[in-house]
């Protein structure tokens, strides 16, 4: 048998003191960690900037509900229902960029399990997504992708190459989703771009999805 590693989800259970602690605890860990440098986040840096912003503005909202105010208090608890959905974002993405390094996890903030696994589990092998579409919204620099989940996946990584879609060396990693149906892409180049897409699973990822080419306004 082997032994995985994967974030625990823990930080839902947590009193409002603990859970402040926690995401300190987090950001201090992520930001400057060489196992994660701004290369790896890619197009998901907007997320690791937004926990830090709800993180900090969470300390000052925890102070401010001490005093018992039940308004004050409603807005703590609403901070920290947003900061839990940053979480569950990150810790997908992280699991995800840390499979050839898993111990790079310990060095996240977050609780990490190990579970127990066989190698005798039947598992189907991940699939190329079959109806990977790309759609310019009309804004600026932004488009949407979409396809299908395949059994086993957890998540779904995009790379655009706006040069030679041939060339392996003009593709690079843009993001990671957890939900393949809604994945919005934005701070495109403008002109034409070529995207493709996979799927990320407990082995790692699946093959590439057909490129598809999309004109970017």
């Amino acid at each position: 048998m082997a032994m995985q590693k994967r974030i625990k989800r823990d930080y839902r259970r947590l009193s409002p003191k603990e859970f402040l602690s926690f995401t300190q605890k987090v950001h201090l860990s992520l930001i400057g960690n060489k196992n994660y440098p701004d290369s790896v986040w890619g197009g998901n840096a907007a997320l690791l900037q937004k926990f830090v912003e709800l993180v900090t503005a969470l300390a000052t909202a925890y102070r401010l509900a001490s005093n018992g105010d039940r308004l004050l208090i409603r807005d703590r608890d609403k901070l920290i229902e947003e900061i839990i959905a940053l979480l569950d974002e990150m810790a997908s993405f992280l699991e995800a960029v840390s499979m050839r390094n898993p111990d790079a996890l310990y060095t996240t903030g977050f609780n990490i399990a190990q579970e127990r696994r066989t190698y005798r589990r039947t598992k189907l092998p991940l699939a190329s997504p079959p109806d990977f579409t790309v759609t310019n919204l009309g804004e600026p620099r932004k488009a949407m992708a979409r396809a299908s989940s395949s059994p086993g996946a957890y998540n779904h990584e995009i790379h655009i190459n706006t040069k030679d879609p041939a060339s392996e060396s003009d593709w690079f990693h843009k993001s990671m989703f957890p939900d393949a149906k809604n994945m919005l892409l934005d701070d495109l180049e403008p002109g034409n771009t070529f995207f493709r897409m996979r799927h990320h699973g407990p082995d790692g990822p699946g093959p590439w999805s057909s490129i598809t080419s999309v004109l970017i306004s």
